[in-house]
């Protein structure tokens, strides 16, 4: 046995062990987590669109398929907010895994940046996903998931509900938007009605889920503050804009309803509360019974603000009447 702890072969299975303990000793610590970040995706919808484009509809098309795509391959996905041409730098250094975008719209861009990156397939029309030229594998990943995906029926209703029309002139059926089960199921969980839900997030937003005007967000243009309040961390998310809105307008009508106000006009002032504020809707009622109206009448309030020193109110009236015009408009639709 001494002869052995004396001999070559022990000398080489002591450096073998020695150095297997060096390696791993001098690993990051963050290894571990490092792994996790394969299941990890970072997706940005790089459409440029407004709520009058018929682009607008193609961001709300793509979050659904990269969700899809996510689920069905077990990955991690997170969107960032889409900014401007820098996100094609933020794809190049990394930060970033993969963009959808509109091939013909930023085709200079793709000039600018074809020897750094790949691109998709077309999605749909010019819809193009682009990676990294370094990270091929998850392009090819893609392209074969979608091949496969736009061959089912999940693909086919997907496009039918962000590309069908939606004006209210030539709608048919009982569908009013894209967003048509998110809003039932959030309005039914604030005890409110769908339609008149569906009717805010049109005035709001024409359903597109990337509109932000100021610091407001999504479908709802929900504040991030007040999505807070509700416990709602990712305006972004359609879902979770929806839920935060609802909850919102719950407790606007419940605060009017409360003070005894009829269910016509706590609808009524919580809109207006919805566009304008509370503090400023609430001003507007004290201006109101200072000149002779009714406090607790949306009418009347509207009326007195011909009169009111900083505020005319215009665009606050014509909100909360083009939104029940649109209600009314749906109900017809739905008889």
């Amino acid at each position: 046995m001494r002869d052995f702890f004396k001999s070559t072969a022990f000398r080489i299975i002591t450096a073998v062990v020695v150095l297997a303990l060096i390696y791993v000793l001098v690993q990051p610590r963050g290894h571990k987590e490092d792994s996790k970040d394969d299941n990890r995706l970072r997706c940005c919808i790089a459409i440029k669109s407004s709520i009058s484009s018929l682009s607008s509809r193609a961001v709300g098309f793509s979050y659904e398929l990269l969700n899809y795509f996510a689920d069905d391959n077990g990955l991690d996905i997170s969107f960032a907010r889409y900014a401007d041409k820098s996100v094609w730098d933020s794809l190049c250094r990394g930060d970033i895994d993969l963009i959808v975008f509109d091939y013909d719209d930023d085709s200079v861009s793709v000039k600018e940046y074809e020897e750094k990156v790949i691109v998709s397939v077309p999605l749909r029309g010019d819809i193009c996903v682009a990676v990294e030229r370094d990270n091929a594998q998850l392009l090819n990943s893609f392209n074969f998931w979608f091949s496969s995906f736009s061959e089912t029926r999940p693909y086919t209703l997907l496009t039918r509900r962000f590309f069908r029309s939606y004006n209210v002139e030539t709608m048919t059926g009982s569908s009013l938007s894209p967003y048509d089960e998110v809003i039932k199921k959030y309005s039914a969980f604030s005890g409110l009605d769908w339609v008149l839900v569906s009717a805010l997030a049109w005035q709001e937003s024409h359903y597109y889920m990337g509109t932000q005007s100021g610091s407001a967000l999504g479908l709802m243009q929900i504040k991030q503050s007040t999505a807070a309040h509700y416990g709602v961390d990712d305006v972004y998310d359609p879902e979770l804009n929806v839920k935060a809105g609802t909850l919102h307008l719950q407790h606007l009508i419940r605060t009017y309803r409360d003070e005894g106000i009829d269910s016509l006009n706590a609808v009524k002032f919580a809109l207006a509360a919805y566009n304008a504020g509370e503090g400023r809707i609430e001003e507007c009622r004290a201006h109101a019974a200072e000149s002779g109206y009714n406090r607790n009448d949306w009418d009347q309030v509207a009326l007195s603000l011909s009169s009111h020193p900083t505020f005319m109110g215009r665009q606050t009236i014509e909100y909360v009447d083009e939104i029940l015009y649109r209600y009314r408009q749906y109900n017809e639709l739905l008889r």
